[in-house]
């Protein structure tokens, strides 16, 4: 058996990394972790002490696998089966159990009537139909992973485009949920769910409120409908937790009776991991990795990483759209993400799916010109995707738009400081002799450059004003905060941040002191043993030099001296604790 002390002393000796590992494995309370309050860790002990509470040692059984928890309830000096509880702190590497485990373990009579060795529960055996349709099954897993690639592509767009935010309490309010959902052609309900898989897989980030799209998000968007589903899938995968990967290991493509397997795999676990289980059936389903709670060939292929394989299964993309003479732009099938991406940039989504339908308008001509793009490379973006000639209403919208809005582009000077406006030699003429824009200080570089020593966003608003018809690009545009302020998220830290800190005010609190950081060490052993009414062995340095072992216990530690009985003759006896050199458990 093995105490507080004796947990103490090992976590005092761990390396770094190890101890940040444990601390982030056992899921301490942020009480535990805080810099201050009633609850934190101020040294060792209080760390050993938190680790030995019912609480926590039960949450350290519920991940342990059912080796292990039969090699700590039965005393097995196998070191391999004892593993994951020593990376708990639950047992020391020689395999002496922590006496607040062995009590945990005796609490649960259902852990005492495991028993060595079996097997995983019988499955249920697959119907003949479904084991000979794979055809079938593939088809289906592809049908279903291209639609929830498509709504999740939507949903960072949207988030992209500013327009989710998070509840002060937390979560996507029920009008947001039923918005994103009419926009991305999905049921409200599953609105959210989307979101934290998008999270999860690393594509967006809550923030403060704002959701914003990380630089992974925006790659995927762009990424072949292969690359997606393999990228997406094996994020995901990576993301689950490892007791979740032995128990689908355990299960092998059978996801059917998911959580009986799981709770044979993990017996003290079924408070956190049943539900974990169930999702990760679901999210397995919808991401088209298993149908009817089988993993097709295809899936096991993908979370593989085989790219020709979800290739082989998705719908073939097409080369062209039909660009219609009112204004709308047909897919007829699965365009490429990148193609898909140029086209958004002068058209817009109305309706998602496998043959989607996209809107020209003047407002996203507009948009296009003020983002940088000529009316040139408008035109020529619209005749390298049209499947036919560009109507002449198309062109006719692009020629007027830019005649009237977009002639002259704002931008930021190369070297940050001052705006730079390019246009043609006859409108720059005009600009440049204008009295009501004298006071911009006009510099001409060449026939089509104009430079001013003022911000591009101030420039742009003069030329404006003066019915010129000038466009900001996006690049020189200011940053503005228009929202109200978002939810704050805790501390912000993650777990490792967390462990890491506390880990680091550990070991500075060790080493304070003026005098010796030794006495304080054996203080709190001391201390401990005399709340937990527990026998210790003393080794105290005599006068003349000598060290002798001393069995007592304790029972006060106050002005650097310790009161204890001496078992050993069975009288109280008083020492110096500047004469204690060492401290040892006898429980």
């Amino acid at each position: 058996m093995t105490t507080t002390a004796d947990l103490a002393a090992r976590l005092r000796a761990m390396p770094d990394d190890d101890l940040e590992r444990l601390v982030v494995a056992r899921r301490l309370p942020a009480a535990v972790l805080a810099e201050s309050g009633p609850q934190h860790a101020a040294d060792f002990f209080d760390l050993a002490e938190a680790l030995r509470t019912d609480d926590a040692v039960d949450a350290a059984l519920e991940h342990l696998p059912r080796a292990a928890l039969l090699a700590l309830r039965d005393g097995s000096s196998d070191a391999d089966a004892l593993a994951p509880a020593v990376a708990l702190g639950l047992a020391d590497d020689s395999g002496a159990v922590d006496d607040a485990a062995a009590a945990r373990l005796a609490a649960h009579p259902e852990l005492g009537d495991l028993r060595p060795g079996g097997t995983p529960p019988a499955r249920p055996a697959a119907p003949d139909e479904q084991a000979a349709d794979q055809d079938r099954a593939r088809a289906t897993g592809a049908e279903r992973a291209f639609t929830t690639m498509t709504v999740l592509a939507e949903l960072l767009r949207a988030v992209e485009a500013g327009e989710v935010r998070e509840l002060v309490k937390g979560g996507i309010g029920t009008p947001l949920a039923r918005t994103l959902g009419e926009r991305v052609g999905a049921d409200p309900d599953v609105v959210p769910d989307r979101l934290g898989l998008l999270e999860r897989c690393g594509f967006a980030d809550p923030g403060e409120g704002r959701w914003a799209v990380t630089s992974d998000g925006r790659s995927w968007l762009v990424s072949a409908w292969a690359d997606r589903w393999v990228d997406l899938a094996g994020r995901w995968w990576r993301s689950l937790d490892p007791a979740v990967h032995d128990v689908l290991r355990t299960a092998g493509d059978d996801l059917r009776d998911l959580v009986a397997v799981g709770r044979w795999a993990f017996p003290a676990g079924a408070r956190w991991l049943d539900a974990v289980l169930l999702d990760v059936v679901g999210t397995a389903e919808v991401l088209g990795l298993a149908v009817d709670g089988t993993v097709t060939p295809t899936g096991r292929a993908v979370l593989d990483g085989d790219v020709a394989a979800a290739a082989g299964d998705l719908p073939p993309t097409v080369d062209g759209v039909y660009l219609q003479h009112d204004l709308t732009v047909i897919a007829p099938g699965p365009l490429s993400p990148a193609d898909d991406d140029a086209l958004r940039t002068v058209a817009d989504l109305e309706a998602p799916g496998l043959a989607a339908r996209y809107r020209v308008s003047e407002d996203s001509v507009r948009r296009a010109l003020r983002a940088g793009t000529t009316r040139d490379d408008l035109l020529a973006l619209l005749e390298r995707l049209s499947a036919t000639d560009v109507p002449q209403p198309l062109r006719y919208l692009v020629d007027q738009v830019a005649s009237r809005d977009g002639g002259l582009v704002v931008d930021v000077a190369p070297d940050g400081r001052g705006a730079v406006v390019h246009g043609t030699p006859d409108q720059l003429d005009l600009v440049g002799v204008d009295a009501e824009l004298r006071q911009l200080t006009w510099e001409r570089v060449d026939l089509t450059t104009l430079t001013a020593p003022h911000p591009p966003h101030v420039v742009h608003a003069a030329l404006e004003e003066q019915r010129y018809p000038a466009v900001l690009t996006a690049a020189a545009r200011p940053v503005t905060q228009d929202a109200p302020p978002g939810r704050r998220r805790g501390s912000g830290r993650t777990s490792e941040q967390a462990a890491h800190a506390l880990v680091e005010r550990l070991r500075l609190t060790t080493e304070r002191g003026d005098a010796e950081p030794e006495q304080e060490w054996l203080g709190r052993q001391i201390d401990l043993a005399v709340r937990g009414k527990t026998p210790i062995r003393l080794t105290v340095r005599m006068p003349d030099g000598s060290e002798r072992p001393m069995s007592i216990v304790p029972t006060s530690l106050a002005a650097g001296r310790v009161r204890g009985r001496d078992t050993a003759v069975d009288v109280e006896r008083t020492l110096p604790l500047s004469l204690v050199v060492a401290v040892e458990s006898e429980a």
